[in-house]
């Protein structure tokens, strides 16, 4: 998971210093794009214990459809004119009897770091539903320490080259990665971490229709003030021993909201958790327990996230104040998708983690306070 971590912070600090705003007018095509791509790679051991599931490097297909945003929002702009689409990958992981098969459902977003006449670099990402067909069972599939679960959270990113070959046709090339994990719904999850190479050939849809977007048109500064955005957040995780007991987990968060531009913010604020698998973990620590309040860990975060309208993706990195059990360490990290219902109410999924160890799903309703 170490190594994934840093993938994910290289890949988004590199998403991050290269969008800019938009400065200058052009003329943007309403296009569809059919597409299809080859991804060679393999599944990385990334705990010792996980050698056994790498058996070799193996092929994965993928199809998409996107469609090229022109300006109907104000965040199109911003962020250069993303293709946005929804893709189908499925991968044969080189291990039939123990991980089986992949299949990937999920939407994305692809943005033109660079683009040309004939060429572009660009950076996708997208997040959604996965299957594996094979998954951990104790008398049939003991070694299937990866994934505990059949259905799982996907998530895909990679950079890309493409090249122009025809008027309606482009080529291109690329390195990602793809992860499955269910957020320690079940266990075990170590998630299943897939880096590949990729070739792609894509093909456009003709159409005349075009979109003149004026100079300058959106302005990079968001003068709006400061807000206050407070969460209410539950969800189920479980623990190891496999097939063991299922625990509630609840959080309770605040948090400054600052804006940077109209596509950016940053945040501070404090969290409270209250996780009952922690009572469990205590005691077989030979910690004593008394009371449910004890287990109660406050934490203090900062974060950062980008607009997309009413979406918003989040990523927080935390501090606890004070934990009776201290078996996750002192810092705790967040990723999350936050959509705003009206101008009070949001709606909140993330993914709270340990140094990239997952340690539950949050699904909750939030409030503005301006």
């Amino acid at each position: 998971m170490r190594l994934f971590r840093l993938v994910i912070i290289f890949f988004l600090f590199l998403f991050v210093a290269n969008i800019t705003c938009a400065q200058s007018s052009k003329i943007i095509s309403e296009k569809f794009i059919l597409e299809t791509k080859l991804h060679y790679g393999f599944v990385i051991s990334h705990h010792i214990n996980m050698v056994h599931l790498t058996t070799g490097h193996f092929p994965a297909f993928e199809i998409n459809f996107g469609k090229q945003t022109h300006g109907e929002k104000t965040w199109h702009e911003l962020y250069k004119y993303p293709v946005m689409g929804i893709c189908y990958w499925t991968a044969d992981l080189a291990n039939p009897d123990v991980l089986g098969n992949a299949h990937a459902l999920y939407p994305y977003l692809n943005f033109h770091l660079y683009q040309s006449d004939i060429f572009s670099l660009n950076y996708r990402f997208g997040t959604g539903l996965g299957y594996l067909t094979k998954k951990f069972d104790r008398l049939n599939n003991y070694k299937n320490i990866a994934i505990g679960s059949h259905l799982n959270v996907t998530i895909n990113m990679f950079y890309e080259f493409k090249w122009k070959l025809m008027k309606i046709f482009f080529v291109s090339g690329g390195i990602g990665i793809t992860h499955f994990s269910n957020g320690s719904f079940k266990m075990p999850n170590p998630g299943i971490n897939i880096p590949t190479v990729n070739l792609g050939l894509a093909y456009i849809f003709p159409t005349e229709i075009k979109k003149i977007i004026p100079y300058d048109s959106v302005l990079c500064k968001d003068k709006r003030k400061i807000e206050i955005q407070s969460f209410l957040s539950g969800g189920i995780k479980e623990i190891y021993p496999t097939n063991g007991d299922t625990y509630g987990a609840f959080s309770l968060s605040t948090g400054f909201i600052k804006p940077l531009s109209l596509k950016r913010k940053i945040s501070a604020g404090l969290d409270l958790f209250l996780e009952y698998s922690n009572i469990r973990t205590l005691k077989r620590n030979e910690i004593e327990v008394k009371h449910s309040y004890e287990i109660i860990r406050p934490g203090i975060y900062i974060g950062h996230q980008f607009e997309f309208s009413r979406l918003s993706f989040v990523t927080q990195v935390g501090f606890y104040l004070y934990a009776k059990d201290k078996s996750d360490g002192p810092v705790y990290s967040r990723l999350a998708l936050r959509y705003k219902c009206n101008k009070k109410i949001l709606i909140n999924l993330a993914l709270k983690t340990h140094f990239a160890k997952a340690d539950f799903v949050e699904w909750g309703i939030g409030y503005i306070i301006k």
